[in-house]
């Protein structure tokens, strides 16, 4: 390979080098490692003009990390199996590429790996670096055909430029799936974050620190007050001693939301184990792909764990859900396993000496009200009777401690109790006009049924010991949980928090018109525009129509405004062009004196008009004149003007 195939071909692995960047976050760390190595063994050899290795020898070596694959995913399809292994063989395929053919395919399969990342996120710096990675793409391509560096980003601009009015004019008009698009399910391996499947001490707390993201709410209207931001996930109805869970066996028959204040809303969630998070209490009518779980929670039909999902919600705040309890599910919400005397013994003196119902309940707040609770992020660990241990002895603990213990006492007192897991609170972006609800929102609290009045009542242990974690957030009442950067005085500025809101309400801009577009987004927008609510064929064929009007602009800019290569060539060109048009014979080989001369017949101004041009063409064509860009400029002028017509006979 000469130098100057050496220069056309290594753009190519920077490029490649470029769009797998990114699924190093997403792939275990040799796979692109072994990826960005074979390129840089493919470019020594293209820079030292090597030979390349046989075939045989590739194949063999293809095997090995193959193999290994297998045996770190168990898998080579799927999203993490079939993309790391579509890296694998675009690695081995670039050191085994030789002739031109071969290269275009390699740039080919590059287009089709710079969109893989999608596959793992879309946020909006993935869909930079997506645009970053088809930019060195199509520069590469330029390069492959022999372009210089300066005319391959010329020619990278134009052809990226041109296809953005008809890009966008599809993206918005062409039918949409009921699905998204980049969504695939996780391998069997990728960790799944969030709420458990149970409730043990440390489960919850274990998520706090992260504080990402989990949804996003617009309500339709006021919303309700911030301290009745209970958004239920769970709903455990079974201790075994250490840990709540479902017991997947008793199912509600008569439910009935009473009295409260109707609102509804709209949320973005991805799915935390096929779960949805729904704020007490919701209606009973779950909209898809929802739908109602035992508890009043909602799970979605979709298996897809990596998709978002956006759906319309309706409830009632402030409800009370009653439900009459026959004998069977009475003893199940009362169930309790041996052990924790000492709990026991306090719920039945609180029993004795309590009137009734409410009293009791009453009472058993006070034991975490008179008693010095701590509500920590770290408390110490239970071993044994946890209950028990954490009552009267460390008396520090988290959400799940306190609704934990709250549930047990409950049910030893006669109280049917289960524990409900979710979220409380959220955090208000004035930017993007939506309610944030992080990990660090995570929360447990307790549902006591109230034989006096038939329904579950919710009750919060939490908001007792801490009752800033409920009224500010998990943030104000742990301060661990407060973003801090390395500043004197140990403050963050202003600035920062300012920018993590707007940071936040343009993603949530681009979930909700980019990455959620989907045909009730698309109906919406053809309603504002006065289109109707469905996709037809001429709203297709006018949206086309449109594109490549809009794609004619920039074309037709740049064609006037694109470097000649010599403009007098040009120039005289188009004045022969004229003639030709005004019936003068005109030959190839005509110079511009015989051109004069076969002119003769045209009416005298245009005649002189084309003296005027073609002196100043010889003289700066033949006579070596010199002739500024200014002087120039207005001879192509005078040419554009010309317009030569036949003397009258």
């Amino acid at each position: 390979m000469n130098a100057d195939a050496g220069r056309r071909v290594l753009p190519v692995l920077l490029a490649l080098l470029l769009v797998v960047t990114p699924l190093a976050w997403y792939l275990p760390f040799w796979v692109t490692g072994v990826f960005a190595g074979l390129v840089l063994i493919r470019a020594a050899l293209v820079w030292q003009r090597r030979p390349l290795p046989p075939r045989w020898l590739l194949v063999l070596a293809l095997l090995v990390p193959v193999g290994f694959l297998w045996l770190t995913l168990k898998t080579l399809v799927g999203r993490e199996g079939g993309v790391a292994l579509l890296v694998l063989l675009a690695g081995f395929k670039a050191l085994e590429t030789g002739g031109l053919r071969d290269w275009r395919v390699l740039l080919a399969l590059g287009f089709f790996l710079a969109a893989m990342p999608l596959l793992f996120d879309q946020s909006p710096a993935a869909a930079v670096w997506l645009v970053v990675s088809l930019v060195a793409l199509t520069w590469a391509m330029a390069r492959l055909a022999g372009n210089p560096p300066r005319a391959g980003w010329r020619q990278t601009a134009t052809a990226l430029g041109l296809s953005l009015p008809l890009m966008l004019v599809l993206f918005f008009i062409m039918p949409r799936l009921s699905g998204p698009l980049w969504s695939m399910p996780p391998s069997r391996q990728t960790a799944v974050t969030g709420l458990a499947d149970d409730m043990a001490p440390g489960s919850i707390s274990r998520i706090i620190p992260a504080n990402t993201p989990v949804f996003n709410v617009v309500f339709d209207g006021a919303p309700p007050a911030r301290r009745d931001f209970y958004w239920r996930v769970r709903v455990f109805d079974r201790f075994d001693g250490v840990r709540w869970y479902e017991a997947g066996t008793i199912r509600e028959e008569t439910l009935q939301l009473l009295g409260g204040q109707p609102y509804r809303y709209r949320i973005t969630v991805k799915p935390e184990r096929r779960r949805l998070p729904v704020l007490d209490y919701p209606a009973e009518n779950a909209p898809d792909p929802a739908q109602l779980q035992p508890g009043l929670t909602w799970s979605s039909r979709r298996s897809t764990a990596e998709e978002t999902i956006r759906l319309p919600a309706e409830g009632r705040s402030g409800a009370r859900l009653a439900e009459a309890l026959d004998p069977a599910r009475l003893a199940h919400y009362l169930q309790l396993p041996p052990g924790n005397p000492q709990a026991r013994a306090l719920a039945a003196r609180l029993r004795q000496r309590s009137a009734d119902d409410r009293i009791l309940l009453r009472g058993l707040l006070d034991t975490y009200r008179s008693q010095p609770f701590r509500y920590t992020l770290t408390p110490p660990a239970l071993q044994g009777q946890i209950v028990d241990g954490f009552l009267f002895g460390s008396r520090q603990g988290f959400c799940e401690h306190f609704a934990g213990s709250l549930a047990f006492l409950a049910r030893a007192a006669g109280l049917p109790a289960r524990v409900v897991v979710g979220y409380q609170g959220g955090r208000f972006n004035p930017d993007g006009g939506f309610w944030q609800v992080r990990s660090a929102d995570a929360h447990a609290w307790v549902e006591v049924w109230l034989p006096s009045e038939e329904a579950w009542l919710r009750v919060d242990p939490t908001a007792t010991v801490s009752p800033d974690r409920i009224a500010a957030g998990a943030e104000s009442a742990l301060p661990v949980l407060q973003p801090t950067v390395p500043v004197i005085g140990g403050a963050p500025p202003a600035w920062l928090g300012r920018w993590r809101q707007m940071a936040e309400a343009w993603s949530f801009r681009w979930q909700q018109w980019v990455v959620g577009y989907d045909a009730d987004r698309q109906r919406q927008l053809f309603r504002r525009l006065g289109l109707g609510d469905e996709v037809s064929a001429p709203v297709v064929l006018r949206g086309l129509a449109v594109g490549m009007l809009l794609g004619m602009v920039p074309l037709l800019w740049w064609w006037r405004r694109r470097p000649v290569a010599d403009p007098l060539a040009s120039g005289w060109i188009a004045v022969r062009r004229r003639l030709r048009r005004a019936g003068i014979a005109l030959a190839p080989s005509d110079g511009p004196q015989d051109v004069l001369g076969k002119a003769a017949g045209l009416a005298e101004a245009d005649r002189i008009e084309l003296e005027a041009l073609t002196q100043h063409y010889i003289d700066w064509r033949y006579r070596g004149k010199p002739a500024s860009a200014a002087e120039i400029r207005t001879w192509l002028r005078a040419v554009r003007r010309f317009r030569p017509r036949q003397r009258a006979a």
